[in-house]
């Protein structure tokens, strides 16, 4: 049976209700309907339902949703019931925050190596790893099963890096540096850009401003 096409528009909400069902889970609730989950979400209990019966509906007319249940079928969904390897290409600050990073193991994401090409930073430790040569990423991802490469590294540098990696059979790349990365099809690419977040926000403070004070930060 065909598998049914999601939209990414979905897609891009299932981490949220995860993260807030595991919180609900925490705190001991069993059960919890549409209204409910919509006035903590923000979300509307119509979307929520919408977004649920694309997996099969879950819920339970007059019950709601099991809580635990919800939580963890989301999670295999997304594919948290099973462990990725990952590697950190680029040793910088960016870099290192991510290995110290604790909550990736708790969803199945397990840091197995970190790369940089400056000398310095070689042979440092990040939580137990040691830095290693760009040399040795290629061979390195092929003989430890690492399914993501996240890149933390200069814009001029990714797309060779990129290239590599696409060599080595890599799944997927969590990308840090300020390009949009190409890459066959069949590589799942992520593409975060942190200064496009910061200039939503600087959107959204200019939109909240009164008229007098959007034009005097204006002139």
């Amino acid at each position: 049976m065909e598998e049914k096409e999601i939209s990414q528009a979905v897609i891009g909400r299932l981490p949220r209700y995860f993260r807030y069902l595991g919180e609900l889970k925490d705190q001991g609730v069993e059960r919890i309907s549409s209204q409910d989950l919509s006035g903590l979400m923000k979300v509307t209990a119509s979307q929520i339902r919408q977004d649920f019966n694309n997996f099969g509906g879950f819920g339970q007319q007059g019950y709601g949703y099991n809580v635990e249940y919800l939580y963890n079928e989301i999670g295999k969904i997304l594919g948290l019931d099973r462990q990725h390897n990952f590697i950190i290409v680029g040793a910088g600050n960016l870099g290192r925050a991510l290995g110290n990073y604790l909550n990736f193991e708790r969803r199945g994401f397990i840091f197995r190596g970190m790369f940089d090409c400056n000398p310095e930073l070689v042979g440092t430790d990040v939580r137990g790893i040691a830095v290693m040569p760009m040399e040795e990423m290629e061979r390195f991802v092929r003989e430890n099963n690492i399914d993501i490469a996240v890149l933390t590294i200069p814009k001029a540098g990714a797309v060779p890096v990129a290239e590599k990696l696409v060599r080595t059979g890599i799944r997927a790349i969590w990308n840090f540096a300020h390009v949009d990365l190409n890459v066959p099809e069949g590589i799942q690419v992520e593409n975060v850009h942190l200064s496009d977040s910061l200039m939503k926000l600087s959107y959204n403070i200019r939109k909240g401003q009164n008229p007098a004070e959007a034009a005097e930060g204006g002139m």
